[in-house]
């Protein structure tokens, strides 16, 4: 068994979590866009990483997926801030 990668797969269950749970929550606006975008980023990281095995691979493929998963971030995070004004 690999420990490393059971203690990823944990954190992206845990990060799943905690942002479904604050997304359950009375709270809106940044209050939970911010956190919940900011989980979504750190677990696309890992998924690139660990699972994708890009922590090997050479700079531009990593600035690849990190860029495109910025671009998806923003976007959502864009699009949101559109919808409450």
């Amino acid at each position: 068994m690999n420990t490393a990668s059971t203690r990823h797969w944990l954190l992206l269950l845990v990060l799943t979590a905690v942002s479904f749970g604050m997304a359950e929550t009375a709270w809106s606006g940044n209050a939970v866009l911010v956190p919940v975008l900011l989980a979504t980023l750190i677990k696309g990281r890992v998924v690139a990483d660990r699972f994708m095995a890009l922590r090997h691979a050479g700079a531009l493929w990593r600035g690849i997926v990190l860029g495109w998963l910025i671009v998806v971030l923003g976007t959502i995070a864009y699009a949101f801030h559109i919808s409450m004004h």
